[in-house]
């Protein structure tokens, strides 16, 4: 199961792809704004809240809960920002997503990611991010949870920064249509 970390990155990357490319500056709100960023990096690591109450990869893991936290949202703006719903759900989404192909130490294995038309867990075998220990008393915590950071981070950070850097030139490209490149004749 990926750290906060890479969830909060995740979450990033759903609202960089949805932000919309427009001339001017972005209304408070909208997505694009650093606090609508920081919103979608929070849904994207909200899932794990059910550590309070010791259901970890259970209702909260899944894909009824993301599409709850949308309509929440949606309720939140008073219908205004549908937009900023459906990123919401998919930050959150992405969440289940991940968990789904990390590996994972502690049974249940995997995540409820159907609830709530099944409470079957589902898990991918695919070992694409580390699991975060949570037993801070062995030698090798430090280290493991560190290298699985650290793999988060080559893992997402590339495709983070190249969203990044597409959605900044479509941007500029939008700010100054003439810049653009013309057809040779």
């Amino acid at each position: 199961m990926p750290s906060p970390v890479g969830h909060a990155l995740a979450g990033l990357m759903v609202g960089l792809a949805m932000r919309p490319v427009t001339l001017g500056t972005l209304p408070l709100g909208t997505l694009g704004t650093v606090r609508t960023l920081g919103t979608l990096a929070c849904a994207a690591v909200l899932p794990d809240i059910d550590f309070l109450w010791g259901r970890h990869n259970m209702e909260t893991h899944s894909l009824g809960a993301a599409a709850i936290a949308g309509l929440g949202v949606l309720a939140w703006t008073r219908g205004r920002n549908p937009r900023l719903a459906l990123a919401v759900t998919l930050a959150w989404a992405s969440h289940v997503l991940f968990d789904w192909l990390g590996s994972d130490d502690t049974a249940p294995l995997g995540v409820m990611a159907l609830w709530p038309v099944s409470s079957a867990f589902y898990f991918a075998d695919a070992y694409v991010f580390e699991a975060i220990s949570r037993r801070y008393w062995l030698p090798n915590f430090l280290t493991h949870n560190a290298w699985a950071v650290a793999k988060e981070l080559l893992i997402l950070g590339p495709p983070l920064l190249a969203l990044t850097a597409f959605r900044s030139r479509a941007r500029r490209r939008c700010r100054h249509p003439g810049t653009a490149s013309r057809p040779r004749a």
